[in-house]
């Protein structure tokens, strides 16, 4: 089965389902983890809470709300057959190591 890498999120799936069927991926919202990177270098401004009046940290944040990625990949068509966001786009990759199950 081969399998490909989201270049946006990282994600590893193949693109087609043990029963034949197609994936079609959509990336993530972006974790705890990824938002505070993106706290971090900037990009994203967190807002205050109102009970601390500090700003949200990101566990909090995405417990609230969702932050989608700005070059989020999805793969669902529209009516034209074009994908419905590109994103950064995919590249090969490995198999999954034996005994693996990756789950879509």
């Amino acid at each position: 089965m081969d399998m490909v890498k989201c270049l946006t999120c990282g994600g590893v799936y193949s693109p087609v389902l043990p029963d034949g069927l197609p994936y079609f991926h959509v990336c993530p919202p972006l974790s705890a983890v990824e938002l505070a990177a993106a706290v971090a270098g900037g990009k994203v401004a967190l807002p205050i809470d109102p009970v601390t009046l500090l700003p949200e940290t990101p566990a909090v944040a995405v417990a609230r709300r969702t932050y989608e990625r700005a070059t989020k990949r999805d793969e669902n068509v529209k009516p034209d057959g074009t994908l419905k966001a590109a994103g950064t786009g995919t590249a090969p990759a490995a198999a999954p190591a034996p005994g693996v199950v990756v789950v879509p």
